[in-house]
C-alpha cells in the first residue's frame, strides 16, 4: 500500500512539471506570429484543424490559423498558462462549425467562424479580455 501511495505522489508531480509552461519569451511566441503583426498584444494561436465530415464520409479539413488581441499584459500571460485548454476550445468550435453549419463546397463563412470563436475565448478567459483575429481560413477538399 505504502508503494502504491508514494508511486501516486511521484506520478502526480511528474504530472504537474510537465504541465508547466515553457520559459522565456521566445519559447510561448510562435515564430510565425511575426509574419503576421509585430504587436506584442498579439497572441497567435496556429494549426487549429478539424475533418468536415457528413455522415460516415469525410469531405475535407478546414484549418483555421487565428490569433488573440489581448492589450493587459496579464491577459497573455494567462493565456500561455493555459494555451492548452485555450487551444481546445478553439478546436472544438471549429469542429463544431465544420461539422454542422458549413456547406460543403461552399466558403466558409468566416463571420460565423469567428463569432463562435470569440464566444468560446470569452467563455474561457472572460468576456472582452481579449478579441479573436482570424489570420487564415482554408478547406483542404478529399
Amino acid at each position: 500500500m505504502r508503494h502504491l501511495l508514494v508511486l501516486l505522489a511521484a506520478a502526480a508531480l511528474a504530472g504537474k512539471a510537465a504541465a508547466a509552461p515553457p520559459a522565456g519569451k521566445d519559447a510561448e511566441m510562435d515564430p510565425q506570429a511575426k509574419r503576421i503583426t509585430g504587436s506584442e498584444n498579439y497572441v497567435p494561436t496556429f494549426g487549429l484543424r478539424a475533418s468536415i465530415a457528413r455522415g460516415f464520409k469525410v469531405h475535407g479539413v478546414l484549418a483555421v490559423d487565428a490569433g488573440l488581441d489581448a492589450p493587459m499584459e496579464e491577459t497573455r500571460k494567462m493565456c500561455a498558462a493555459i494555451r492548452p485548454r485555450l487551444t481546445s476550445a478553439m478546436r472544438d468550435a471549429i469542429l463544431n462549425y465544420a461539422s454542422l453549419s458549413y456547406v460543403v463546397g461552399e466558403k466558409p463563412d468566416v463571420d460565423i467562424l469567428s463569432s463562435r470563436l470569440q464566444k468560446t475565448v470569452d467563455g474561457v478567459l472572460g468576456k472582452g479580455l481579449a478579441r479573436v483575429a482570424l489570420a487564415s481560413v482554408i478547406v483542404f477538399d478529399n
